[in-house]
């Protein structure tokens, strides 16, 4: 994240915290400005049920063609969560720039040597 003394263009609201470095400040929006502007996103009532844990689903984002795969959204998380798990690589690296240990990345570095933590990565 990125701290700084921005303005709201819509509401003239202040911003302290963007997940970027604005190039720009003319268009910068608050979060509530940002969301008043998404439009509504559409969904879909039914009578599904979880092919997982077998839970009553009543609403999704989509109009599903096939049911028997229908996942809830606990399940969605938990096979989410284990999907990230199972990408990381386990290692023993130092950060090239702090030196704080880092035990598992998401990706197998090429170069041990430049390898950053997640603080060091994000400045």
């Amino acid at each position: 994240m990125h701290q700084g003394n921005w303005t709201c263009c819509e509401c003239n609201g202040s911003i302290t915290e963007l997940p970027f470095n604005p190039r720009n400040t003319d268009d910068l929006k608050c979060s509530d400005c940002m969301a008043k502007g998404r439009p509504a996103r559409e969904t879909f009532e039914g009578n599904w049920s979880c092919s997982k844990c077998n839970a009553d689903i009543t609403t999704l984002p989509f109009n599903p063609e096939d049911e028997s795969n229908l996942t809830c959204k606990s399940c969605y998380l938990a096979e989410k969560a284990q999907r990230r798990q199972n990408r990381m690589i386990e290692g023993d690296w130092k950060c090239m720039d702090c030196g704080t240990v880092i035990t598992s990345l998401p990706f197998n570095p090429r170069d041990p040597e430049t390898v950053s933590c997640r603080d060091c990565y994000q400045k």
